[in-house]
């Protein structure tokens, strides 16, 4: 049963609103921006109108301007609830915690999210009233992008469907501006490669990594775990061009890369959460693979703002 409750007695999380601000503001003058700036100077709460023509600016701008807008969730993370969950950097705890961590952003509408081999597929549906305008459906599976990107530590490809059937491509060419599109059905989060997607032992190999990265992960235990013999994994794994040490590796690091741009923790802290001996380990193995060393690498995000 839906309860109805009027627009006007709803207001906006700050974090959502803070974060639509600073995205508009990227474009130029915004009434809107200003008007939410206004609001939170004052510790006052944004409502759900507001925040809304604020989305719709964002929408003419385009799918990257709303991605963008998303990205500064990130900004702060360890003040919020969603830094545990990317500082573990498992997808399946993302993708089973998404639903109560939508709900205290925001109890207007939720999604109903399925877990498939290398991707997440998303619909989005009201909770409270009627369906959730479009800028506010693209608005959260830019959300969703960032969030699944900083927990897995690689971009994931959008595919946005509409109810009149069309689909928007985050990685294509399109129109700018978003505006005009109708009713958002839902979205597809695509972390997989064509070759992870026909050969899914890889990619929840790496989810298993993932959830625990600090675990002494031998290839037996992790066979074990997978339902199938350790020849018959290690087998999988060359067929996809790696190998069970180099996917372990891989992982922690990714992992990393993510604590370091994205968290104050010190490079022992991280080095002991992703598996690594020791920080001169981690320094090592990430200056290898990423072409910086890993304060250097935050030196960097934070002097871009990142």
């Amino acid at each position: 049963m839906q309860v109805r409750v009027p627009a006007h007695e709803r207001t906006v999380h700050p974090d959502l609103a803070r974060a639509a601000r600073l995205g508009a503001h990227r474009f130029g003058p915004s009434p809107a921006a200003d008007a939410v700036a206004r609001r939170q100077a004052a510790a006052e709460p944004v409502p759900e109108a507001l925040h809304h023509a604020l989305l719709a600016e964002l929408a003419g701008h385009g799918w990257q301007a709303l991605r963008g807008a998303a990205e500064h969730l990130l900004d702060r993370p360890r003040e919020t609830d969603i830094a545990e969950v990317i500082e573990r950097g498992s997808v399946p705890e993302l993708t089973s915690r998404l639903p109560e961590l939508q709900l205290r952003f925001h109890v207007g509408h939720t999604t109903d999210l399925r877990l498939e081999p290398g991707r997440l597929v998303a619909s989005h549906r009201p909770l409270l009233g009627g369906f959730p305008n479009p800028a506010e459906s693209l608005f959260t599976a830019a959300i969703h992008a960032v969030l699944l990107g900083a927990c897995a530590g690689r971009r994931p490809a959008v595919t946005v469907r509409f109810a009149d059937g069309s689909a928007l491509v985050d990685d294509q060419p399109g129109e700018r501006s978003l505006t005009a599109r109708g009713r958002v059905e839902g979205w597809t989060l695509d972390l997989a490669t064509p070759q992870e997607t026909a050969a899914s032992p890889v990619f929840a190999v790496r989810d298993m990594i993932a959830a625990d990265p600090a675990r002494r992960w031998r290839l037996a235990g992790a066979a074990v775990r997978s339902g199938v013999s350790t020849r018959s994994l290690q087998r999988t794994l060359a067929q996809q061009g790696t190998g069970f040490r180099v996917l372990v590796t891989g992982t922690r690091l990714d992992i990393a890369r993510g604590l370091v741009r994205r968290t104050d923790l010190g490079l022992a802290e991280i080095a002991a959460a992703c598996g690594f001996t020791d920080h001169a380990h981690l320094t090592r193995c990430f200056t290898t693979r990423h072409g910086l060393a890993p304060s250097a690498m935050r030196g960097r995000a934070r002097e871009h703002g990142e």
